[in-house]
């Protein structure tokens, strides 16, 4: 949950257009350190673990797909209610409401820790039935703190987070490797609908259960499988030179009670990762946090041994040290303490693709089981982790940079150098065999990338930290301050990324959006960043994150926001971003956008309600296109209850044609859903019989007969089910307009 400040979105003013867009165009940080106590309360945590979370697996029945509409008629719908199993998340249910998605993007970008472990210590791990040793063993947990997070702005204003969280890299393997390649990039993106096709084909029987009412109204406002999607989008980054959101900001050194020379080993494992094997690649800033643990196996070794070891640590390397006691023996579900341990929420879709993630018959045997003892000794000490060193460490750094970087350029001097590095290349001969085609900065043009320690890189993590600590206020000013230095020296990357986090920032910010022209410059932003990162970067997965941004978070703006929130979605569709599954997930989007404006207080006009019921009605044909015809069916309902103002007293259209699309469209999704089934639909009589209606044998033929804005289902020689022409298509979409 985030904090009572952020709860109620701040909207723009009525009068806002978003089809013109106009370009929009000090502080200080306590360096003390807060105390905050590593202890849990015990009642919350046991409440967290007991809870099962249900394993990332997914049925195509029981998917509710449209949002809530701002109003919701009562009438009794004609579509099938086709039987749905919900989606499964491993956060179903934390959120309620539009802060859900806005929760989910906040915490996609959160400070990463690496990992790096002696090899006892993997050792140990394994033997709890962890194959991934340490890191693979605390990476759950770090994904949600427990407790609240306290974190001071750049002001020096405390606020407190519950939806905090870190992610756990292992320095080890090539989770800080990135893959620049255009062919890589887009296979990111492969991997994202080829996800989505797993989830939606993972039970033996999708469709099963019987035809059966339900009330679509208690449909939750965001469909689970465009979490899923969402989820996957926004776990794809991984560390590049041009945003540091994915480089470490501390690593966890981590040392067993079996080792023979710990002191020794603690420092060979910190000059791997300072200047040896495990060092980051030279893009990435070397100054980062080292956190030491030593990891005590409470089945064999002494504890009295392991305090006096503990204590020798803190007196060589400061107080960035913890105690973990954890039992060595494996630990099986039939235990009297087991716990489940929880499924991580951030997987890459590589990491999903990769058959590590499936769901697995004998848990015990995996070691998906810990013991209660172990699971509150991690929880403690990933809370230490994050409020105790993560945070202050943060913090400290922001207040530094922000003193001795970002007020010198924000001030009249660090103005007037830039203009004349700018125009007159003043103070860039040392630099200039670096820089090429115009560019008079900093940029190394040769490798692609600043150095970690020209200001230019230094603003843009400072800028990094400030978002991922929740300062959207300074994150924005100084991503804003960068722009121009990064158009001038053509770093196009860093260009398109300073844009989008801008825009992004603000949007995040409440007190940022009190007028139309931000409102006007923040669209002008999201194109910006979108053109540089296709045009000028070939980097689509970059780009469809920035529309996918744009679009989430413009609506959660409401008002008019949420027409330019629609049109950013449609700008994914044309680029061709998304695969066939996220066509249908965009349609939706683009329906539940419309569906929440409002109409203007005390009138009845100014709602976008027949709209949004036309791209429910497209999604539904393009669900039945892919063969989903329970998803079609979701769509259908929600088509109907935004329809419901412009429909006839008996519940029918007022024009033929749109009656006869939605009619044919309707029963298209009957009769494939009965094909999925394995019944046969040329016996009429039992089709309507299955199907659970009133209908004769002489209306089911009257209706297979009639004529179609979309192919006939069952005419061989013609097209499948919704696979009508682009003129149909088009017709349609003109009756809609006029209704």
């Amino acid at each position: 949950m985030t904090s009572p400040g952020d709860a109620a979105p701040v909207k723009p003013p009525p009068s806002f257009s978003p089809g013109v867009p106009r370009v929009a165009s000090k502080s200080r940080y306590p360096n003390q350190r807060r105390d905050s106590s590593p202890s849990l309360d015990a009642d919350l945590v046991d409440s967290r673990i007991r809870s099962p979370t249900p394993p990332l697996t997914a049925t195509t029945s029981d998917l509710p797909i449209r949002s809530a509409s701002p109003r919701a008629p009562s009438f009794r719908s004609s579509t099938p209610q086709l039987a749905r199993s919900s989606l499964g998340s491993p956060v179903e249910g934390r959120f309620d409401g539009a802060e859900e998605i806005r929760s989910l993007v906040i915490r996609s970008f959160s400070p990463v820790v690496g990992v790096y472990a002696s090899a006892d210590t993997d050792e140990l791990v394994r033997q709890k039935g962890f194959a991934g040793g340490f890191w693979e063993l605390i990476r759950p947990f770090g994904e949600n703190v427990p407790g609240k997070i306290v974190i001071r702005d750049s002001v020096g204003a405390s606020r407190g987070w519950e939806d905090y969280g870190v992610r756990f890299v292992d320095l080890a393997g090539n989770s800080l490797t990135p893959n620049e390649s255009s062919a890589g990039r887009g296979a990111s993106l492969a991997q994202v609908e080829e996800v989505l096709e797993k989830q939606l084909g993972s039970t033996d029987d999708p469709l099963g259960g019987s035809l059966r009412p339900k009330d679509f109204l208690n449909f939750p406002t965001t469909s689970p499988l465009y979490k899923v999607f969402l989820r996957q989008l926004l776990s794809i980054s991984s560390a590049t030179p041009h945003e540091t959101f994915r480089h470490p900001v501390a690593s966890v050194i981590a040392i067993s009670s079996r080792n023979t020379a710990p002191l020794e080993t603690l420092r060979k494992l910190y000059a791997d990762t300072s200047n040896g094997a495990r060092r980051l690649p030279d893009w990435c800033h070397s100054e980062y946090l080292r956190y030491y643990v030593l990891v005590h196996d409470e089945d064999r070794d002494d504890i009295a041994e392991s305090t006096k070891l503990y204590d020798q640590m803190k007196r060589h390397f400061g107080l960035h040290c913890h105690l973990l006691r954890l039992r060595s023996n494996q630990c099986v579900v039939t235990d009297d303490d087991s716990v489940q341990v929880p499924e991580c929420e951030w997987l890459s879709p590589s990491e999903r693709l990769s058959g590590r993630t499936e769901p697995l018959v004998d848990l015990d045997a995996n070691g998906f089981y810990l013991f209660d003892s172990d699971i509150m000794a991690i929880k403690a000490f990933i809370r230490e982790l994050v409020a105790q060193s993560v945070i202050p460490f943060m913090e400290n750094r922001v207040a530094i940079w922000n003193d001795q970087v970002a007020s010198r350029r924000r001030g009249i001097s660090g103005r007037f150098m830039s203009m004349s590095r700018r125009w007159a290349g003043f103070g860039s001969s040392s630099r200039s065999s670096l820089t090429a085609g115009g560019a008079s900065g900093n940029y190394d043009v040769a490798h692609g990338y600043y150095r970690p320690d020209v200001p230019e890189a230094v603003l843009r993590k400072m800028a990094d930290f400030a978002f991922m600590l929740r300062d959207w206020k300074l994150s924005a000013s100084t991503y804003e301050l960068l722009r121009s230095d990064y158009a001038n020296d053509k770093a196009w990357k860093y260009h398109a990324g300073a844009y989008e986090m801008c825009a992004v920032s603000m949007l995040l910010n409440p007190s940022a959006m009190g007028t139309k022209m931000k409102l006007d410059g923040i669209d002008q932003m999201f194109d910006t960043a979108c053109y540089s990162y296709l045009t000028r970067c070939s980097d689509t997965p970059n780009a469809l994150r920035c529309l996918t941004l744009a679009m989430e978070l413009l609506k959660s703006r409401g008002g008019s926001a949420v027409e330019s929130a629609a049109r950013w979605a449609m700008r994914a569709m044309d680029l061709g971003l998304v695969g066939s599954i996220g066509q249908g997930l965009f349609s939706e989007r683009v329906s539940a956008c419309y569906a929440a404006r409002a109409p203007v207080s005390g009138m009845n006009w100014g709602s976008r309600r027949r709209k949004a019921g036309m791209w429910s009605v497209f999604a539904a044909d393009m669900w039945l296109r892919l063969g989903k015809p329970s998803l079609a069916s979701a769509a259908l309902e929600e088509a109907e209850r935004l329809y419901a103002d412009v429909l006839n007293a008996d519940g029918s259209f007022p024009m033929p044609e749109m009656q006869t699309f939605i009619d044919n469209l309707r029963h298209a999704v009957k009769l494939e859903y009965l094909q999925a089934r394995g019944l046969d639909t040329r016996d009429e009589a039992a089709t309507a019989e299955a199907l659970g209606t009133e209908e004769t044998s002489e209306k089911l033929d009257r209706r297979m007969n009639r004529k179609s804005l979309i192919a006939n289902p069952l005419d061989s020689g013609g097209l499948g089910p919704g696979q009508g022409t682009r003129d149909n298509d088009n017709a349609a979409n003109d009756d809609f307009e006029r209704a």
